[in-house]
């Protein structure tokens, strides 16, 4: 009896061992670098630790700030790194196990929840959202913890214990729907589920006419309790629509929009591939999942259905009518999304999910052969585990899809960076320089120091002493920039190419005898452009400049405009754009920059002015940068277009 005694509290403890061993080890390199949007939760923790604590974070198409808060802890604690930005994930990973038993254990048995939470650990699906730093990571745990306290308030007999549970439940709904846009789901959940149980006779239960007033009482009180929590969120977004995207793509360009234009078609597709999920076909995207990977593999995909069976078969009993009422209603936000199936837009139903598999095996077990049947279902659940080891920390991370969004070659430069400890000036290029890229690396390098980012196609920059140019596999140098820097790589990688030289000598097709300076910050030294070309082609304008005063870092939003005009000063076609952001300027640096005009097919032949100048887009406003002379562009030579 006394070892009996042990088994649960030595279960529970492996399992934690296990939950907490995956979701930490090589937690900085498998995924095997930061995605952007991982990045963008880091910068915006990174603003709270400074003081600011908004209740909506607008950036990245908007974003509810309980993971950004978390995480903010998180990088307080470990720093600007992919351990401070991912640690936040793993505790809302492990507290996703914890709190999915504790419901389990509550409204079923605990062999139940046991293996409930073993699978919860060994899983792809909670797995990946409880290693990638994504806000949608935060929503399971709190619906597990809602569902828990609700059952806890359910089966309470204390009246005054009864109602307080069910302001405490309210009060983590109203939490939930801070995490993601999918949580807002799980308040239908519970309305219907609120419904049915009110108006309807079940399974033990008593009739709805002799169910306790407190229960009745204690339900209003966990939806009011709920508004009221959610009510600041939801006046702020009343106030702002526009900063909820979210919100604004599902009407727009989901299936939704689809359905208010009369075609159901996509709605029943997206069902179909939700519903499919499990034990079909998963997420497609890499970025996510090894794509197209369900759920469950064959064999707790049985138990999954098996465990449906068993809950349908008994749906009159309120703890399964619950669960079945929380699968598809936690699957909605995916369903009504313009990509289906989505392992984050289904992150409402997680808990509810892993459920049933568990439930499918308690059944079994309860049969005959108990024992037998006990380690077979052991088994199962770590041959699941073997499976996602294998997948998760060899085969997903070596795709080169993923290693591409998860920016790998980013995070080889910052180690090498990092490993040889020098202070030479370094040129990264890049597709986003003046942001996405620049986040990102903060949080790669351990070693801080300025960098210089430079659009791939469009600019390079020549710091004024030897430089590292460092030209990443995902977004490498055009090849007319890299001829510009005139040199051997340095090192030759698969993730990334460097090279090092001294400022090349460059000779711009028509040199200025005298510089002409943009708003008492640039020179600009010389250019070269297309003397004549055909519509539909293209007019190609390289510019030279040279930095007269030091930015300090700052990142100034400004664009160098190239336009072409007609006879009558009237705005034909034109490109504007800083392929060199102000943040890498220093004084004395000279940088480059190649624009494309693209000429209308209707333009009718003849002889186009072309101009160019700065101008900044500070305060919502268009100013240019004046010329000495008060003017606010240059003419350069003509452009005829021809028949």
């Amino acid at each position: 009896m006394n070892a009996r005694r042990w088994i649960v509290p030595a279960l529970a403890f492996l399992i934690a061992i296990v939950a907490v061993t995956l979701r930490l080890y090589r937690l900085d390199a498998a995924p095997p670098g930061l995605q952007h949007d991982e990045v963008f939760h880091g910068h915006d923790a990174a603003t709270v630790l400074l003081g600011h604590y908004p209740i909506y974070f607008p950036s990245n198409a908007g974003n509810e700030p309980s993971y950004i808060y978390l995480t903010a802890g998180t990088i307080a604690l470990f720093g600007k790194n992919a351990w401070g930005i991912r640690l936040a994930a793993v505790l809302c990973g492990l507290a996703t196990v914890l709190f999915t038993g504790l419901w389990i254990r509550r409204a079923y048995n605990t062999r139940t929840a046991l293996i409930a939470s073993a699978l919860i650990a060994v899983t792809f699906w909670p797995l990946f959202m409880s290693r990638v730093g994504l806000r949608s990571a935060a929503l399971p745990p709190l619906a597990a913890a809602t569902a828990w306290v609700f059952w806890r308030a359910m089966q309470e007999t204390s009246h005054k214990s009864h109602i307080a549970g069910f302001v405490l439940a309210g009060i983590l709904l109203g939490a939930t729907l801070y995490t993601y846009p999918a949580a807002r789901a799980l308040p239908i959940a519970y309305l219907l589920f609120a419904i049915v149980y009110s108006l309807f006779p079940l399974r033990s239960s008593l009739p709805p006419s002799e169910r306790p007033r407190s229960t009745l009482y204690g339900l209003l009180a966990f939806f009011v309790v709920a508004g009221l929590v959610f009510l600041p969120l939801y006046l702020y977004l009343a106030k702002a629509p526009e900063a909820d995207v979210r919100l604004q793509q599902l009407v727009s360009i989901g299936a939704v929009s689809a359905l208010q234009k009369g075609d159901a078609g996509p709605l029943l597709a997206n069902v179909r591939d939700t519903l499919g999920m499990f034990t079909f076909r998963g997420d497609p995207v890499w970025r996510y999942n090894i794509a197209g990977r369900p759920v469950f593999d064959p064999l707790v995909g049985a138990l999954f259905y098996l465990g449906l069976l068993v809950a349908l078969w008994r749906a009159r009993e309120p703890r399964h009518l619950f669960a079945l009422i929380w699968l598809p209603v936690g699957l909605l936000p995916g369903i009504l999304s313009d990509s289906a199936p989505s392992f984050l837009r289904a992150s409402a139903s997680l808990p509810a999910a892993f459920l049933f598999p568990a439930l499918g095996a308690d059944w079994l077990i309860e049969r005959k052969w108990k024992r037998a049947l006990t380690l077979m279902v052991a088994a199962v659940i770590a041959s699941s585990g073997a499976f996602t080891i294998r997948d998760y920390f060899v085969v997903w991370p070596a795709q080169s899809q993923v290693r591409e969004v998860y920016r790998s070659d980013l995070a080889d430069v910052a180690r090498w960076l990092d490993a040889r400890g020098d202070e030479t000036p370094v040129v990264i290029a890049s597709t986003n320089p003046h942001d996405l890229d620049p986040f990102l690396f903060d949080f790669e390098l351990r070693r801080p120091r300025p960098i210089k980012w430079v659009d791939r196609a469009y600019g390079l920059i020549f710091p004024q002493e030897r430089a590292l140019y460092i030209s990443p596999a995902s977004t490498p140098f055009a090849p007319e920039l890299r001829d510009l820097i005139g040199a051997a790589p340095l090192v030759s990688q698969d993730s990334f190419v460097a090279y090092e030289a001294t400022a090349p000598r460059i000779t711009p097709q028509a040199v200025l005898t005298t510089p002409v300076r943009f708003g008492d910050r640039l020179d600009l030294m010389g250019y070269q452009s297309s003397a004549s070309v055909k519509p539909g082609e293209w007019v190609r304008v390289w510019t030279y400049w040279r930095v007269v005063d030091d930015t300090r870092g700052e990142q100034w939003p400004l664009a160098v405009f190239a336009h072409l005009l007609d006879a009558r000063e009237q705005f034909v076609a034109g490109r504007d754009l800083l392929a060199v952001p102000t943040a890498g300027w220093r004084t004395g640096d000279v940088w480059v920059q190649f624009q494309d005009i693209p000429v209308p097919p209707s333009a009718s032949p003849g002889v186009y002015s072309l101009e160019i100048g700065v101008y900044s887009r500070a305060a919502q406003s268009v100013q240019r940068w004046r010329l000495p002379d008060g003017s606010d562009r240059l003419l350069l030579p003509p452009v005829q277009i021809k028949p």
